[in-house]
């Protein structure tokens, strides 16, 4: 690579990285996954056991740990879980825009190269998911890093050191979130291409050398699944075997076949997701179809790779009861590559250019509507500010976002409408992150309940929480009593707490409003605040009624210590994990 290419990407890369890393700090984890994350891993970073996830202290089964480590690691070296747990997707992003461009150049040159990144930086799903803190952005990374290996020594090789380097990129994907091994279907439209007799490299070593990478794609597994499963096999513990065959297999084939959660039709992520998360390059389909079409008549293996590989994960998610639009994030950079080739022949049509336009204008209409309706109605958004000077803040921070935004996409025309879009979603993006989400984070962190809660308190009281969600204990960071975690039973965890209540009038309890009936008296409840959709309340030994006496027994009822190797039982009482 030339001086002035390398400049060029450098340059690239820095407005990526600044764009992903605006805000970073100016908020804390939000909901639903981020406070989870983060309080697994300032857990982890303090106690020093890293190796079986606990939320709570009590045992994690539903993800790996690979993503918590790299949490874990940051937060040691900042000492702000603010900034650590969006350090991975930062650090993913930078890392994806940098194996697309490069592949990118080597298939099809530099100019084609900063096209494909530069679209795929202002791409919605990207930077949208890239800034926040959950697993996908570093998945994404791993899964663009196996393509990435996969397709040199497809497309370009051979390279069988890249080859095995993708298998083992599958294998550390596989210990971020189980879907790691995804890159392996490109496989399925380079063996149709190959029995068709595509123009594609010849690739010697033979089959010993092709078992590397499926040996590599273990080996990596093995680095975090041996010490996992040689701790559980000898802990005196049950709940370590549990746990043990929920991450292996409820997690896995059973969360896919038979999924409990997120539940949708099958066309789900084809008229949810995909239309509005992949824009620009849903809007230029009518352009980009065409184009792809003269590809495969061509034959043009790469095409049929990338664009093989982008449907056969929409395919892969799509026949699962359970989806998520985050699912399909680690397709976006393939899809990218399948498009970058043909977006300045794209770019040049003045229809193409008005679409993009009036895109740019529809995306500056988003805040500008926003704003206005935080103005006209500040009671509207109460649960978002705590104040009305902040709504009001708020609301004029989504005007001026979208007035700037609009005024750039106006002021380049339609005749350089793809700068007028990446000037809107940029403006947007920076507009989020710092006007509007340090207006919002106290309510959206939780911050605003136990803010509320521990200005109740009385010198020497401490708290208990039920129904609780995995912000309050992140933000309350101190010694506190819960009933489990996610039991699918609130009766149950509700008469455990009320019972446990009864018996501790040095405690308080918050509860959310939907748990009071039958164990707590509503006519002694505190309110706290209005957070996540629900009111939170806080009771006392002396709220509770008849029916949840301390006569009941306690079944789990843990002692969460931040930092602390595990859950403690509270003086005695037993304590078990909820299973």
């Amino acid at each position: 690579m030339s001086a002035s290419e390398t400049r060029r990407l450098l340059f690239l890369l820095g407005i990526g990285a600044a764009v992903l890393a605006a805000g970073l700090g100016l908020r804390d984890p939000w909901p639903p996954d981020e406070p989870r994350f983060a309080l697994i891993a300032k857990d982890m970073a303090e106690s020093g056991q890293w190796l079986i996830p606990r939320v709570g202290g009590v045992l994690y089964p539903d993800k790996p740990p690979l993503f918590f480590w790299l949490v874990a690691v940051f937060y040691e070296l900042t000492g702000s879980v603010a900034v650590a747990f969006r350090l991975p997707g930062l650090f993913a992003g930078v890392g994806v825009l940098w194996l697309v461009y490069d592949l990118a150049r080597r298939l099809s040159g530099e100019r084609i190269a900063l096209w494909t990144a530069g679209a795929l930086l202002v791409t919605v799903q990207f930077p949208l998911q890239m800034k926040t803190g959950q697993i996908d952005p570093l998945l994404c990374f791993w899964t663009t890093l196996g393509v990435y290996g996969l397709a040199r020594h497809l497309l370009l090789g051979p390279a069988w050191g890249w080859a095995i380097a993708g298998g083992a990129a599958c294998g550390v994907g596989v210990i971020t979130k189980g879907v790691g091994f995804l890159p392996f279907l490109i496989l399925i439209p380079w063996w149709y291409a190959r029995r068709r007799g595509w123009p594609l490299p010849r690739l010697d070593g033979g089959p010993g050398r092709g078992l590397l990478v499926p040996v590599a794609f273990l080996a990596a597994i093995g680095l975090w699944l041996v010490p996992m499963l040689l701790v559980t096999a000898g802990a005196a513990d049950p709940d370590f075997a549990r746990y043990r065959d929920n991450i292996l297999f409820r997690q896995t084939v059973t969360r896919y076949a038979d999924a409990w959660g997120h539940l949708k039709p099958a066309w789900y992520l084809l008229t949810n997701a995909v239309p509005w998360l992949w824009l620009p390059f849903t809007a230029l389909l009518p352009w980009l179809v065409p184009a792809w079409v003269r590809d495969l008549q061509a034959r043009r293996a790469a095409a049929l790779l990338f664009l093989g590989w982008v449907v056969l994960v929409l395919l892969f998610f799509s026949m699962s009861a359970g989806k998520r639009s985050l699912y399909i994030f680690p397709a976006l950079p393939a899809l990218a590559l399948a498009a970058g080739p043909h977006l300045p022949g794209v770019l040049a049509r003045a229809a193409a250019r008005r679409v993009l336009f009036v895109l740019a204008l529809l995306i500056a209409a988003v805040p500008l509507a926003g704003g206005l309706y935080a103005l006209a109605r500040p009671e509207a958004i109460s649960d978002w500010v705590t104040s009305p000077q902040d709504g009001r803040a708020l609301g004029l921070g989504c005007l001026a976002m979208g007035l700037v935004a609009a005024g750039l996409a106006l002021f380049l025309r339609p005749g350089r409408a793809a700068a007028g879009y990446a000037a809107s979603v940029l403006v947007l993006l920076m507009g989020i992150s710092f006007l509007v989400d340090p207006r919002i984070d106290v309510a959206r962190s939780g911050a605003v309940v136990t803010d509320a809660a521990a200005r109740a308190l009385a010198p020497g009281e401490s708290l208990a929480f039920v129904g609780w969600k995995e912000q309050f204990l992140l933000q309350w960071n101190r010694p506190a009593v819960h009933f489990g975690y996610r039991r699918d039973n609130d009766a149950a965890e509700a008469h455990d707490a009320a019972a446990w209540l009864s018996r501790h009038p040095d405690y308080r309890l918050v509860l959310p409003e939907d748990m009071i009936e039958p164990c707590f008296d509503a006519a002694g409840l505190r309110f706290l605040a209005t957070a996540h959709r629900q009111r939170w309340l806080l009771a006392d030994a002396a709220d509770v009624t008849d029916a949840c006496l301390e006569r009941r027994a306690v079944t789990a009822a843990v002692h969460y210590v931040p930092g602390g190797t595990h859950a403690a039982a509270m003086p005695g009482e037993a304590i078990r994990s909820a299973r």
